[in-house]
């Protein structure tokens, strides 16, 4: 072969070698980068500084190249304005980041009719969640992601007494979506009706509009007893998760007795669960998102030990 001829081959293996990385499961990563790539991890930015910029500069660190979108500078994404929004593009552009996710506060409200046993405020009236998608619609266009992240209204007494009702509302939100070329993923929260990926599928099962799937949180069924693998993970419809959030969570005598903790410590078997990921040929995005404060450290601090921890893992989990 000539010095040509090799230098064209090397050229061309390197090109593919990164498009593999990017679409496959491949195994025997060992940098952080690579990591990333194969799990498409990312992570709430705000976890890392409410600063935009800061948070994107400390997450490349780690080799990230998605970054999912809930506060920034002091407000939430949907609330931003103008000029905060033409930036955070910007910033994507200059640090090279694509967003996964667009968070929105959609249905985190009472579902009218119902009484929640929860005591929390809308996050938005019911009268003003078109209007809310909408916004979140016009941002995940400039951003460009075809995700929106939504809720299942506050929890009620029996959850399952008012599915079809949510089905209903999601289906309606779904085709505003769809008119929008985007798609809903509903995240499992204790404090709604979806808190575990049983309840999740029983949703999606009752959900008609093709474009609403879930975000899966494999942290938060815990707190309502719920196994997150196996068990959650293989009573979801694998085809309908289009995102998740990780975490770390440790649990007591009891799963309910539970508390967020570092993904490579608790109760949580992540390694089982990226790999089974992997067998299942999962393709979608996924985020760190960190959301308490270890003893002696910062907040930042602790979501970069957590970062830390899951590229742990997610070694363990590509070996």
């Amino acid at each position: 072969m000539s010095n040509q001829a090799r230098r064209d081959f090397l050229k061309n293996f390197g090109a593919f070698s990164a498009a593999a990385l990017a679409s496959t499961w491949a195994y025997g990563a060992t940098d952080n980068a690579a990591l990333a790539r194969q799990f498409k991890l990312g992570a709430i930015s705000d976890g890392f500084s409410m600063d935009f910029e800061e948070a994107l500069k400390l997450m490349k660190g780690y080799g990230l190249e998605w970054v999912e979108i809930r506060n920034v500078w002091g407000v939430y994404n949907t609330e931003a304005s103008p000029e905060q929004i033409r930036k955070i593009k910007d910033l994507m552009n200059q640090y090279g980041f694509r967003i996964s996710v667009v968070d929105t506060a959609l249905f985190k409200c009472t579902l009218p009719g119902t009484t929640p046993v929860v005591t929390l405020k809308d996050a938005y009236p019911y009268s003003g969640q078109m209007d809310l998608l909408k916004r979140a619609a016009d941002r995940a266009h400039t951003w460009g992601t075809d995700k929106l992240r939504g809720f299942a209204f506050w929890r009620v007494a029996d959850p399952a007494g008012v599915v079809g009702r949510i089905a209903e509302e999601l289906g309606k939100a779904g085709e505003v979506a769809k008119g929008a070329g985007l798609r809903v993923v509903i995240e499992d929260e204790p404090t709604t009706n979806v808190g575990t990926a049983h309840e999740s599928a029983r949703l999606l099962a009752a959900v008609k509009a093709s474009n609403v799937g879930a975000n899966w949180d494999c942290g938060n069924g815990c707190v309502r007893g719920e196994i997150p693998y196996p068990d959650g993970y293989n009573a979801l419809p694998k085809d309908r998760i289009w995102h998740m959030h990780l975490k770390g969570v440790a649990c007591g005598a009891g799963l309910t007795k539970c508390h967020e903790d570092f993904p490579d410590q608790g109760s949580i078997d992540l390694v089982g669960q990226f790999r089974a990921l992997r067998r299942d040929h999962y393709t979608g995005t996924m985020s760190l998102e960190c959301e308490f404060s270890a003893p002696g450290m910062s907040h930042q601090q602790t979501t970069q030990r957590s970062m830390e921890g899951l590229l742990r893992v997610l070694a363990k989990a590509a070996a």
